[in-house]
């Protein structure tokens, strides 16, 4: 039964460590240039939309809106209710509504004649836009001054000024004088839009207080002419209302029946008035507004209390959260009640105005049986004081109404002087910049979009990317220790100075990465190969003499490794053997040029000595056992007798001893040297080889309770940072005695 490999709790708690921030900008780095062209392609776009974007231009007017003085104007008040309440919080964004509304875009369209405007409807491909046919109807009329107010509201932009009673007006069109135009026209539409709607109602009332004279005038001269017959024809002159008891009593009804009709044509005359007055000014009723009052100051000091925590907490702060929520409901609490208050208050003017209709009906009623009684008693007198009554009664309410008539028609006054609460603060003038594009803006956002979705593609990519990219993510996934990087050769790869250990490289031809340790010992190559033997004889103690260097799969750099890994030994003045058991597919008589007619096989089938099997290679101290011929079974005569025998004689004859295998899948050769040998090299590659293979290959090397040496990671690439970051090279002079000296191999050995 195995037991739990150390590398693997390692790897365990390196994991569970968490990524460091240093990782993610190792991340960025290494991938910069998709970031990078990221950026270009954001920075591209924002020219092309700054380039194809047409320019506009925008042009802002500022109003000054202050709460509606005239509104809920009543028959029997004086000045407003609006004057005195507390500010309505919804009042400046109910206007910044109604300036955007459909009736002011309507009026702004008439009063500039946008329809014969080109520049207004330069662009547009509708039916109602530039040379559309002129409409014959009176319904194609009202569609086109629909489309045109649509477009007026398209570029009509309405912001309230924060912290003032200001509103600032602003529209973008396409020219310059077109934007003053509109924005400006928009904010007198406005005025006069809210003139008209202030006193409407007040002409509502002028109306019926009209009509309400002009009545009483006509029964009254009819009345007078009856009682002037009366007189004449029953000779009288005066009646004295001190002589006849029931006269008096008919008169004091008389006062009481002349006192409920003004108060029913007043409460008639206020009833009417909040029928079409808004339901804030209805609300606004001293009788039905106290609540009201309660909850507007209510939601003034929330409102306030908001601002300010505003100052020091973020709004997703939870208590800011509920005290939003706090504010919208009450918010909503606060238009209901405002809705069951005007509703309360108009049906509180109908209640008053019908007990004033019932109490003068009583009264009538008993006015009547009062002037039958008398007129039993003295018929002549009382129809005479009766008609005389009555003329008094209406002449008393008609010179209320006409007053109240004279009292609106001063209010209504106002609107042919064009005053209102609203008034101009700043005309829009004509800008001289442009509003759109901005090409700073674009450019910045170009950038950011560009940068953000270059980290968002690196980091996929990274999540995505299965491979090795550096020797901190071999050991964070495999657990073993990273015996050195291998930086990567390109095909343009230059030798500094001669070529040494007897290599000769046709003119122009670039050495391959097996050779450049012996061609050029200054090159990254070599030192990193360097690195490497360091760090492999100094993996166990009491050194290292024999190692099987092996991959899990092909193409991941084991035979160079083997190769490479030679020679930088024989630097030490090291008699180093390279043994090429791989037997299927064999590549180290190639690298060093030697012949493979024969080598281990006919070693070890044909008991061929092995003396003459070694081959001297060009590299000085450098030897090499090739594969020989072809072998029908390489793993039997890998697992014979005749290799254990052959190994152990190598160990006593050279200083170290490499063996180049088949990779571990589907071939299982390195299995079988693992065992004969002081440990073994795992070869992996950067970029290529996938991390679920090589974390097979090790189970299947501690499996076979192989000794795993280290990892060897090739083909590092010089920007993914493997051996920049703390892998880097140190480029100083040539080593010529201090790198291969004796004192130097003993120490290591």
């Amino acid at each position: 039964m195995l037991q739990d490999n150390p590398f693997e709790t390692a790897t365990r708690a390196e994991e569970s460590a968490g990524a460091h921030l240093s990782d993610y900008w190792s991340v960025l780095v290494r991938r910069r240039r998709w970031i990078a062209g990221c950026v270009a392609v954001g920075l591209a776009a924002a020219a092309f939309v700054s380039l194809t974007t047409p320019p506009s231009y925008r042009a802002t007017a500022v109003l000054d809106i202050g709460n509606d003085r005239t509104a809920g104007m009543d028959l029997g008040l004086a000045t407003s209710p609006a004057a005195t309440a507390e500010p309505d919080p919804d009042f400046q964004a109910t206007q910044v509504r109604l300036i955007n509304s459909v009736e002011v875009a309507r009026r702004v369209v008439a009063k500039l004649d946008l329809a014969a405007r080109p520049e207004f409807n330069r662009g547009s491909r509708s039916v109602f836009g530039k040379n559309a046919p002129a409409p014959r109807t009176a319904r194609d009329v009202e569609k086109r001054l629909t489309w045109l107010a649509g477009r007026v509201r398209q570029g009509l932009q309405v912001s309230p000024v924060r912290g003032t009673d200001l509103v600032a007006v602003g529209y973008v069109a396409s020219s310059p004088r077109l934007a003053a135009d509109v924005a400006n026209a928009s904010a007198d539409a406005y005025i006069e839009w809210k003139v008209d709607s202030m006193y409407r109602a007040m002409n509502q009332i002028s109306a019926f207080l009209g009509t309400q004279i002009a009545q009483l005038k006509r029964e009254i001269d009819g009345q007078e002419q009856q009682l002037l017959a009366f007189g004449k024809a029953n000779d009288i002159v005066s009646a004295d209302p001190q002589t006849n008891s029931g006269l008096q009593n008919f008169e004091a009804l008389n006062r009481d029946y002349e006192a409920a009709v003004a108060d029913r044509v007043a409460k008639e005359a206020r009833y009417r008035g909040l029928q079409g007055a808004k339901a804030s000014t209805a609300a606004s009723d001293p009788a039905q507004g106290a609540l009201v009052l309660q909850l507007q100051n209510e939601q003034a000091r929330l409102e306030r209390e908001y601002a300010e925590k505003l100052n020091l907490f973020k709004p997703e702060w939870p208590a800011m959260l509920q005290l939003k929520a706090q504010i919208d409901k009450g918010r909503e609490h606060l238009q209901t009640v405002v809705g069951e208050t005007a509703a309360k208050a108009r049906d509180s003017a109908l209640n008053d105005y019908q007990t004033a209709q019932r109490r003068e009906a009583s009264l009538s009623a008993a006015l009547r049986n009062q002037k039958t009684a008398t007129m039993e008693g003295n018929n002549n007198s009382v129809r005479y004081n009766n008609l005389r009554g009555e003329i008094d009664t209406k002449r008393a309410l008609l010179d209320t109404i006409v007053r109240r008539e004279a009292e609106t028609e001063v209010l209504a006054r106002q609107k042919g002087a064009r005053e209102s609460n609203v008034r101009v603060v700043d005309r829009a003038q004509a800008p001289e910049s442009r509003f759109r594009p901005s090409y700073r803006l674009n450019a910045i956002f170009g950038f950011l979009a560009g940068a953000g979705a270059g980290i968002l593609l690196v980091f996929f990519l990274e999540y995505m990317d299965r491979t090795f990219r550096t020797p901190e993510q071999v050991h964070r996934f495999l657990g073993l220790p990273t015996l050195g990087a291998i930086p990567s050769v390109g095909k343009g790869g230059k030798i500094r100075g001669p070529l040494r250990g007897g290599i000769s490289l046709a003119a122009g031809e670039a050495p391959p990465i097996e050779l450049l340790p012996a061609a050029d010992p200054r090159s990254a190559v070599a030192e990193s190969y360097r690195r490497v033997r360091t760090a492999l004889l100094l993996s166990q103690a009491g050194g290292v003499k024999s190692v099987v260097v092996t991959s899990g799969f092909p193409l991941e750099g084991k035979s160079c490794t083997a190769a490479n890994l030679a020679v930088v030994m024989s630097q030490l003045d090291w008699r180093v053997l390279v043994i090429d058991a791989d037997l299927h597919k064999p590549r180290l008589h190639e690298m060093f040029r030697t012949s493979n007619r024969q080598g281990l096989v006919t070693v070890l089938a044909e008991n061929l000595d092995r003396n003459r099997a070694i081959v001297k290679t060009a590299v000085p101290n450098v030897f090499l056992l090739p594969a020989g011929p072809a072998c029908p079974n390489p793993s039997g005569l890998l697992s014979s007798a005749a290799m254990s025998r052959l190994l152990e004689e190598v160990k006593a004859e050279f200083d170290f001893v490499v063996i180049d295998t088949p990779p571990l899948f589907p071939i299982a050769d390195a299995l079988l040297l693992g065992h004969q040998t002081d440990g073994v090299v795992l070869c992996v590659r950067a970029g290529e080889t996938l991390r679920p293979r090589a974390v097979r290959a090790r189970e299947a090397l501690l499996q076979n309770q192989s000794r795993i040496l280290g990892v060897v990671l090739n083909a590092v690439p010089a920007s993914a940072g493997g051996y920049e970051d703390g892998y880097g090279l140190y480029y100083g002079p040539p080593r010529e005695a201090g790198d291969g000296s004796p004192a130097m191999a003993a120490r290591l050995r």
